[in-house]
């Protein structure tokens, strides 16, 4: 893990996938990762995201629920009170002063409140309240420890362990996670030539490209593309989102940009508004046995707005049929194709393939 240099670390990545010149209103925020002693933390409905200073907020639930603090809600002040054993915050929405046992303290960025969510600066807050940070800039992943754990018992990302309650084909996998339940491992790869297909245990014990530094890189295409994929608005998606969105794949001709395009000219015909986040799981990988290699990712989604159920994400497969309800999450695993146009040495070129699919081999259902 790298230490917390996050506005160099950020600045940096921002810039790399998208251009100095990218269109904050077309584009989703960074969306960030948050392991917890171990866990990853799956935010229900209000992601973590990267702000306009380069730093990292996370809905004041997470800290209550997470951080084991107590929080309050003072309306008359626009004030929120964090107090857990003995350390008392008082943040206040819009300013960038926080009271930290009675005494001012700068922060470098402000309390913000966001589609009826309030955020706090999760790096000062969980310092404050005893916890050690790292920031993680190429996967977008922040670490908190609030005790300490084995490296033993976890595995190149942090994340702990488990040797009990296996899934079925646990030894398709190097390991199993603690945090993942066995449903998505279970579910079946794709297997376009069985004989030749190779699942991830394989891969990463006979194959050199399978390591961290390669893998890293493919997480970060996988969450650009899902916060892309998952995040349009009609009313200020433009093409800046396209070149964005063509960024992410691997290109065998302008073709697909023309159709981005075709898509975007519709989200704003057709008044779309979807919002969600993925996740990918580096463990979770599959070689098809024809040139693809698959990446489960765990999804939400929550369509907002639409006038007609068509096309609502730009992805060929996405079902016709169902009759998504708006305002509703919705939640599921998926195995997202990754490939590559480079022979010997391929590993950090595998992109996503301009056949991608959310809903190919997919599981999904209602957040109940």
């Amino acid at each position: 893990m790298k230490k917390w240099f996050m506005a160099m670390t950020i600045a940096v990545l921002v810039i790399s996938l998208f251009g100095a010149t990218a269109s904050a209103a077309s584009l989703p925020p960074t969306f960030v990762s948050v392991v917890l002693d171990g866990k990853k933390i799956w935010f229900p409905d209000a992601q973590a995201y990267v702000d306009e200073n380069q730093r990292t907020l996370v809905p004041v639930r997470f800290v209550a629920e997470s951080l084991g603090a107590k929080v309050g809600w003072e309306a008359q002040s626009q004030s929120v009170p964090i107090e857990r054993d003995g350390q008392h915050i008082r943040l206040q929405i819009g300013s960038n002063i926080a009271l930290v046992n009675g005494q001012e303290v700068a922060l470098d960025t402000q309390v913000v409140t966001k589609d009826g969510r309030t955020y706090v600066p999760l790096r000062f807050v969980s310092e404050v309240l005893g916890a050690e940070v790292e920031w993680d800039g190429s996967t977008s992943t922040v670490t908190i420890h609030t005790k300490d754990i084995s490296e033993s018992d976890t595995d190149k990302w942090g994340r702990l362990l488990r040797t009990t309650d296996l899934p079925k084909n646990a030894a398709d996998y190097p390991y199993i996670l603690a945090d993942v339940p066995n449903e998505m491992y279970e579910m079946a790869y794709p297997h376009s030539r069985p004989s030749e297909s190779k699942v991830s245990s394989e891969l990463y014990a006979t194959i050199p490209e399978y390591n961290k530094q390669n893998v890293d890189i493919w997480m970060g295409h996988l969450k650009t593309f899902g916060a892309l994929l998952l995040n349009v608005d009609y009313r200020t998606i433009d093409d800046t989102w396209a070149q964005a969105m063509f960024a992410t794949k691997m290109q065998n001709s302008n073709a697909e940009l023309r159709y981005i395009r075709e898509y975007v000219d519709w989200v704003k015909e057709n008044q779309i508004h979807i919002m969600g986040y993925l996740e990918p799981e580096p463990s979770m990988i599959f070689y098809d046995g024809f040139g693809a290699d698959y990446i489960r990712v765990k999804f939400r989604v929550q369509f907002l707005s639409f006038k007609h159920h068509k096309r609502l994400i730009y992805d060929n497969w996405f079902p016709q049929e169902a009759d998504f309800e708006k305002n509703v999450w919705y939640e599921g695993y998926a195995d997202i194709k990754m490939v590559t146009n480079v022979g010997g040495n391929w590993g950090s070129t595998l992109k996503v393939s301009p056949t991608a699919s959310l809903f190919f081999n997919h599981t999904i259902s209602k957040v109940e």
